[in-house]
């Protein structure tokens, strides 16, 4: 009986890992260190556990408050394993934090510190309010990505800050077409998202607004050399993503929306590094020299 328990608690530990949601996170922070000129990998990597053990401390508090305080879920994980899988990863948070410090990454540790106060405040807290629900999980992979780019370099530049902002923009686009799917279980549990509170279709319409709005933002920072111009690209499959808002059921509009803010992200990083010869660049410029 006692195994059968273990390993039942042992799948619901896993389970709160969720890649869908914590890769993209971690691959940004990742990302961001990636566009210095040179890059320590122990503290890419250091910095890379951090945002990962905040995501998974937001995924056991979910499961807490979701499943036991307002019974919303079934429960995966006992209460008390919840507790403890929290207090672990935040733990574990705070000891990588603590490392960054050590090495002199300080600024990295001090713009992470908010990954952890967005993980456990969003289900008791953001999660109840349609501005904090759509906002939060953008703003928490922009901090992750400013964050691991001042791990390398320590200070935040215009560009960075530009990238950071303008995948806020686009991403808040796309949560707002994801709670479209979810739109009827939540009006039941009384969760505000924006489609829960405008209804299906003026959802879809603020989410097509807010993509062109992120390919205006962009446009501007291009104009105003903040962007190298290959950052347009970006400008461009916000566009798209923004009709596709408007003229796809929701099902396959947020699927097509979840694959083009790849190509986003990828020309706002592609013109930063440009702008910066960032390490990724060396060694693309390395290799096509035979070095």
């Amino acid at each position: 009986m006692h195994t059968g328990v273990g390993r039942r608690e042992l799948v619901g530990l896993l389970s709160a890992v969720k890649p869908t949601f914590m890769l993209p996170a971690v691959a940004l922070a990742m990302a961001g260190g990636a566009l210095a000129p040179v890059v320590d990998l122990t503290v890419l990597f250091v910095h890379a556990g951090a945002v990962a053990a905040a995501l998974y401390t937001a995924h056991v508090v979910d499961e807490y408050v979701d499943a036991h305080v307002r019974g919303e879920d079934d429960a995966v994980l006992s209460a008390s394993y919840c507790a403890y899988a929290a207090a672990g990863s935040s733990v574990a948070f705070f000891a990588l934090l603590a490392v960054l410090w050590v090495v002199g990454a300080r600024a990295a540790a001090v713009a992470s510190l908010p990954l952890w106060l967005l993980a456990v405040l969003h289900a008791p807290a953001l999660d109840r309010h349609p501005l904090t629900v759509t906002v939060d999980y953008p703003v928490g992979v922009a901090l992750a990505f400013v964050a691991g780019s001042l791990a390398q370099t320590g200070v935040l530049t215009t560009g960075v800050l530009a990238v950071a902002v303008s995948l806020v923009v686009s991403l808040s686009g796309l949560k707002v077409a994801i709670d479209r799917l979810d739109r009827t279980f939540d009006a039941t549990i009384g969760k505000r998202t924006l489609p829960v509170l405008l209804g299906d279709r003026r959802g879809a319409r603020v989410a097509a607004a807010v993509h062109v709005l992120a390919a205006v933002l962009v446009g501007g920072l291009v104009v105003a050399s903040t962007l190298a111009p290959v950052a347009l690209l970006a400008a461009l499959v916000s566009l798209v993503a923004a009709a596709v808002a408007r003229s796809l059921p929701p099902l396959r509009s947020v699927r097509v929306q979840m694959a083009l803010a790849y190509p986003f992200t990828a020309a706002l990083l592609a013109a930063q590094c440009v702008a910066t010869d960032c390490a990724a660049r060396q060694l693309v410029t390395a290799a096509s020299l035979g070095v």
